[in-house]
């Protein structure tokens, strides 16, 4: 597990699938101008991210992947109990095949201009229907899914309840090999071009069997 490290004034998001019967999840960060936040902010908070993922990513995915829960954690000081989204499990909207659970596509997400020497986050998108993958070459229709899904984020967090509270956030935690007392972070300006939405491999993330 990562050393924690906290971000000021912002909440961790994860994203937990199963595949397969393997345990996957995807990490988003996020950012108020008005704390403190309650458990209600981040109930919210979980909320809009499931619906925006539900809505313009996992329509694209395959069937055999299940968005199992959202989880929002204050992520301001550690030991902090995440808030559950209130949405049900649900499935991909492709009824076709999975790539395995190694096999997933890069997205990467971009610092604002003055940052963009900064390691960046990034998030492994698995599910990916078996046509949507062409030898190591993603197909032109999911990079511009995801793309535009991902693109979509930046607005669509500050739609999320209560409303005009949330920024989507890239952090850093490393400073020359060495961890930050505080997160550094900056307003995500979405993820590179299409092009740059390339196959990875996430077999360092899965847990142990």
């Amino acid at each position: 597990m990562a050393p924690f490290v906290p971000l000021e004034d912002g909440a961790q998001v994860q994203l937990v699938f199963v595949l397969d019967g393997e345990i996957i999840s995807n990490r988003l960060w996020f950012w108020t101008a008005d704390p403190p936040f309650t458990s209600a902010h981040l109930v919210g908070l979980a909320d809009g991210v499931y619906d925006w993922y539900t809505a313009l990513i996992l329509p694209s995915l395959s069937d055999e992947l299940q968005l199992a829960t959202v989880v929002a954690t204050d992520w301001t000081s550690a030991g902090n109990v995440g808030e559950v989204t209130t949405r049900p499990p649900i499935n991909g909207g492709i009824a076709e095949g999975s790539h395995s659970a190694n096999v997933a596509l890069s997205v990467g997400f971009r610092w604002p201009t003055q940052y963009s020497r900064l390691k960046r986050n990034k998030n492994y998108v698995a599910g990916v229907p078996l046509s949507e993958i062409n030898l190591n070459t993603p197909t032109p229709h999911i990079q511009d899914v995801l793309f535009e899904g991902y693109a979509a984020l930046i607005d669509a967090a500050r739609t999320f309840t209560p409303g005009d509270y949330w920024y989507w956030v890239v952090t850093s935690a490393w400073y020359q090999s060495n961890l930050r007392d505080a997160q550094f972070f900056g307003v995500c300006i979405g993820p590179p071009n299409r092009a740059g939405i390339i196959l990875g491999q996430r077999r360092k993330r899965l847990p142990l069997s």
